[in-house]
């Protein structure tokens, strides 16, 4: 359940940036989406998965500062 909304919130995060809306509103949509990857990846016990978006997270967190 965790990966659908991921990816959906990735789908959506691309999307408006593809549109030009506002780059802080898709960062906060994409830092949305890695915290649901987050918590799949720590269900499923996927180190690399959880290592990546915690990266991921973090570059859209500068991206929204």
């Amino acid at each position: 359940m965790l990966g659908i909304l991921g990816t959906t919130g990735v789908v959506i995060q691309m999307a408006l940036l593809s549109t030009g809306y506002d780059v802080r509103i898709a960062m906060m949509i994409g830092l949305a989406s890695c915290v649901a990857w987050i918590g799949h990846s720590i269900k499923q016990h996927d180190r690399s998965l959880l290592v990546t978006n915690v990266i991921v997270a973090g570059f859209a967190t500068w991206g929204i500062m």
